[in-house]
């Protein structure tokens, strides 16, 4: 059974790695002499704070230990896959790590060939009559859109090898599954598809291909070469970065699962041949590649650690041939294939600008550090998750989180149908427990049968939430699973958020495409050159607000930003008047509309249908993330219907709009080459990081021009930015090129960096700000106008703008007559001997339920819990009011929305209340989300929570600690003179 000891590294001296428990008990190790190599070559990166695993370990009679095997920073998972591609014929460098970050896969026939291999292996398993035919067309169902955009199969000779090939793997594949699986006693019915392990115990995640139930075997599955036979290209053996990733899934089953590494079988399919060939286990190998690991961690941490931009270019600067090639390797097969590659990426980070590569450094550094922050983490934060939350939260910690569902029961197991979904009752837990999932997540499932079971020792499927209520919960599962009995009805299980590497991964490759892009692109994005744009007519004179920045939109040549404070119509009017202006052209103009959010892409939707409804566009992403009224619009169902790639082509190129999350699309890179867009629309544009978005910008067709030619950014910098996980101090640059292009914080949108900078030299066509909001009543709208926005925040005159509060209260009720009379209000509140927490307050929660109580009295027969919103800032409040909610036995209260203010930034109710949950000093420091406008401090949280409401908006919280906050104070102050003086009221109408 393995064994392990998490130490904290003290020095590293004569052999011997002296190091503390996390309980600060010594622990000497000494070292076999391939760990002191190792411990020697990573000198240069850990620090005293740097974390090991000692697995397998002994204790000796001098006291002493020494161990199996050492893991660097265990939290930090490395994929399996990308791991093992670090194997190369000429070494296995660590830093073919950070180059494999900048090889985005070409969509070619190779690999076209390789995802079409995995899907005939599922296929088959799942239904061993399948035929080629039937399988390779629904295949092209769900992959149109890769198989259209593949240029080789533009080359009739190169397709019809492509598809000789095809019919070849899947006969192969056949035969291994009837010939050879029953030879190696691989039953297809005890098989499950693609399962998924994280192992924290060696810093490893991976997915598998085929495993047997019981662990006792395992197969990958290879489209490509082994190592063949140069004069009659037959196999000979695996290939290294092939077996290795074998060798890791073989440790993973060992230490994760506990089973003895004799007793599992491991192959490799190779399916071109075809061959299954059992591999031989050998722990020297393993030891091997888990050098590799701590190596390529320990320069991830140092990246990280230092954030210094000369550091992060000093280990660039490594990334040569001469550095790579640790094998010494000559040749042809070397120095036409494999050096290129190297050469290619080193070219291009020279040709960069001083300035370009400046920011391509300071970018880098800014990714890696958000990556291990989001994987192993330093500090707590609320609202903010990490991946090693899974292992290393406690049960308790997992609670309080609410990253947990836990002693779920199938209720419908589904696995086995095309929809592979299975529907689980959720039990009633306990008081105040308020589970933080929402449709459309990506989790993680397992067995959870015991207190000790978790990810990191159980088996994991992958899936997403197609479906939840308070009752049950339906997740879509990654594959589908013919075996039914790999999710046994006899059990519990689990369920917690998955943390994908996928935005981490698309921001890498979104700094490629900026390497690579057009000079002209480059230097717009870095303020090195100012947009252009057409004049205006002289005529043109509007005091509409929608009309102007529409007209200045279309006058650009290059781009164009636009401010939308709350309540303004940035997507319902501005952007939605851009697209009609576009449609209207006569030159067929191409858009592409995006969002950071889903719910912001059903909102440009929901636009769209405004303007016609059977305006056709496209809608790029999953259903699971999409509105169902809009489902209809995706990509995968519009092309439904095409048998053939020039069908496919026929509906993109008619279809004039594509709309999607920015993560959607960085993702399908070959949507550009098969698409130029005449103007990109971007909403939402203050919440996305430079990285977000630089790739899109960047990207270019096949001929070599920007994909995009024009692009608007439309958002509101004082709103909510991007959640970033470093300190604000950490994502600043002091260098001196990037703050003479006016990059200074990485922690800023490139909407915000490109707005100051527009502003600062007055280049009026490239920017405006919208000023009249049909949301808020003006009694409401008036502090953050005055605050936030130099009061340039007008009212559009709608008709609940200018009307007075209807009812007159007849009631003695206090809380009655505050509801009736009140447009807004403060309710004064304090800390009570029952909040156990400083993130709860029951009195705050009982003024709530006294508000929503009045407010349903009011008109019962009428009473819409739509329109009522309540907001706070942490999800014990939340909780504690949504069981008061449910408590009070009216049907209609569990239906209001109670939900944080990050959650609520975009929407907007009728009635806002806001629970302050202010009960200590500390709280005052971490609750603002504060940026300097000028010599205006904005409070970016709490304008979030004054703009959403449209008639009457409630606070509750302890005025003792709100005065001790300037903006707070002056907000009661400017509440209190409200409620005394209603004569400003009319001055404002």
């Amino acid at each position: 059974m393995t064994n392990q000891m998490r130490v904290r590294f003290l020095n590293y001296t004569d052999g011997i790695l002296n190091s503390e428990t996390l309980t600060h008990e010594p622990v000497n190790i000494l070292c076999r002499e391939s760990q002191r190599v190792e411990l020697d070559s990573l000198s240069e990166y850990i620090t005293v704070e740097n974390i090991f695993n000692i697995v397998n370990f002994f204790r000796m009679d001098d006291g002493r230990y020494e161990a199996e095997l050492i893991v660097l920073e265990p939290d930090y998972l490395i994929d399996i896959s990308s791991l093992s591609e670090c194997f190369k014929p000429y070494g296995n460098h660590p830093l073919n790590y950070m180059l494999g970050r900048f090889r985005i896969p070409e969509n070619t026939r190779h690999i076209l060939l390789g995802n079409t291999a995995n899907f005939f292996i599922d296929a088959l398993v799942n239904d061993h009559d399948a035929d080629y035919a039937s399988v390779l067309k629904k295949l092209f169902k769900i992959s149109p859109f890769e198989f259209t955009a593949c240029e080789d199969l533009q080359d009739p000779k190169m397709e019809k090898e492509f598809f000789k090939a095809c019919h070849v793997q899947f006969a192969n594949i056949r035969y291994i599954l009837e010939q050879k699986f029953p030879q190696e006693n691989i039953n297809p019915e005890k098989i499950v598809l693609e399962p998924s392990f994280i192992c924290n115990t060696l810093g490893l995640q991976g997915r598998l291909d085929i495993m047997l139930q019981d662990y006792t075997a395992f197969v990958e599955l290879k489209s490509g070469k082994g190592i063949e036979d140069f004069r009659t290209r037959q196999y000979m053996q695996s290939c290294s970065n092939h077996y290795s990733q074998m060798i890791l899934y073989l440790a993973v089953l060992e230490y994760n699962m506990d089973v003895k590494e004799e007793e599992i079988r491991s192959y490799l399919l190779y399916s071109k041949y075809p061959v299954l060939s059992r591999e031989s286990h050998s722990k020297e190998h393993l030891r091997k590649i888990l050098l590799l690991r701590n190596a390529i961690v320990a320069i991830e941490y140092a990246i990280q650690r230092k954030n210094d931009l000369e550091y992060t270019q000093s280990i660039f600067n490594r990334i040569t041939p001469e550095k790579l090639n640790i094998a010494g390797m000559t040749g042809k097969f070397y120095d036409y294939y494999l050096r290129p590659q190297i050469d290619k990426f080193r070219m291009m980070l020279l040709a960069l600008s001083p300035l370009e590569q400046t920011y391509f450094f300071k970018a880098y550094t800014f990714i890696v550090k958000e990556l291990w922050l989001s994987k192993v983490g330093e500090k707590e934060y609320e609202g903010v998750k990490r991946a090693s939350n899974l292992w290393a939260a406690s049960f308790v910690e997992k609670l309080a989180a609410g990253e947990l569902l836990y002693d779920l029961k199938i209720e419908d197991n589904q696995a086995s149908s095309e929809e592979h979904f299975v529907t689980f009752a959720i039990p009633v837990y306990e008081e105040l427990y308020l589970p933080n999932f929402r449709t459309g997540d990506a989790v993680v499932l397992y067995e959870r049968n015991k207190d000790g079971d978790n990810v990191n020792n159980r088996q994991v499927f992958k899936g997403a939430i197609e479906s939840l209520d308070n009752q049950r919960i339906k997740i879509r599962i990654r594959a589908r699973q013919r075996n039914l009995d790999v999710l046994p009805e006899d059990t519990v299980y689990a369920v917690e958020h998955d943390y994908p590497d996928t935005v981490f991964n698309g921001m890498f490759a979104s700094l490629y495409l900026y390497m690579q892009a057009n000079q002209e692109r480059r230097n717009l994005l870095l303020g090195q050159r100012n947009p252009d744009a057409q004049s205006l007519p002289d005529s043109f004179d509007t005091p509409d607000d929608i009309s102007k920045v529409v007209a200045k939109a279309m006058s650009a040549k290059d781009c164009f930003l636009l401010l939308g404070p709350p309540g303004t119509g940035k997507t319902s009017l501005a952007l939605k008047g851009m697209v009609e202006a576009c449609l209207q052209k006569e030159n067929n103009t191409s858009i592409l509309l995006l969002a950071y959010t889903n719910r912001s892409v059903d909102e440009i939707c929901k636009a769209l249908m405004d303007i016609s409804i059977d305006l056709p566009f496209i809608r790029i992403g999953s259903e699971l993330n999409c509105a169902g009224a809009y489902r209809d619009r995706l990509l995968d169902r519009r092309i439904r219907h095409c048998t053939r790639r020039s069908e496919v082509k026929k509906v993109l190129s008619q279809s004039r709009v594509f709309v999607g999350t920015i993560a959607s699309v960085i993702l399908k890179p070959d949507l550009f080459s098969l698409k130029q867009f005449d103007i990109a629309i971007i909403d939402e544009a203050a919440q996305l990081l430079e990285p977000h978005l630089m790739g899109i910008l960047s990207a270019k067709n096949k001929n070599g021009e920007n994909a995009i030619k024009r692009f608007v950014l439309i958002g509101d910098h004082k709103q909510l930015p991007a959640i970033v996980l470093q300190s604000q101090n950490e994502a600043k640059t002091a260098d001196i090129l990037l703050m003479n292009a006016g990059i200074t914080d990485f922690s800023n949108s490139l909407f915000e960096r490109l707005y100051y900078r527009y502003e600062q030299v007055a280049l009026s066509h490239a920017y405006d700000q919208l000023t009249k909001q049909g949301r808020m009543h003006p009694e409401i709208s008036f502090f953050s106008s005055s605050f936030f926005y130099n009061g340039r925040l007008n009212i559009a005159g709608l008709e609940h703008q200018l009307t007075e509060l209807e009812q007159e209260c007849v009631s003695e009720n206090e809380w009655d007559k505050l509801v009736y009379s009140s447009r807004l209000a403060f309710i004064p509140s304090r800390k009570s001997k029952k909040d156990k927490s400083d993130k709860v307050n029951h009195q705050e929660a009982e003024h709530v339920i006294a508000i929503v109580d009045a407010i349903y009295r009011r008109d019962p027969e009428h009473f819409q819990p739509e329109t009522i919103g309540v907001i706070t800032p942490y999800r014990n409040q939340m909780a504690l009011i949504r069981t008061k909610l449910q408590e009070k036995g009216i049907p209609a209260f569990p239906e209001i929305m109670v939900d944080t203010v990050e959650r609520f930034q975009g929407a907007q109710k009728d009635v806002v209340i806001y629970s302050f949950c202010l009960n200590a000093d500390w709280q005052l420091e971490t609750l603002p989300n504060l940026m300097f406008d000028g010599n205006c401090h904005v409070d970016r949280k709490l304008n979030v929570v004054l703009t959403r409401a449209r008639k009457q908006l409630f606070v509750t919280g302890n005025p003792i600690l709100l005065n001790r906050n300037p903006l707070y104070a002056s907000l009661l102050e400017y509440i209190e003179k409200k409620s005394k003086d209603r004569s400003l009221k009319k001055a404002l109408l």
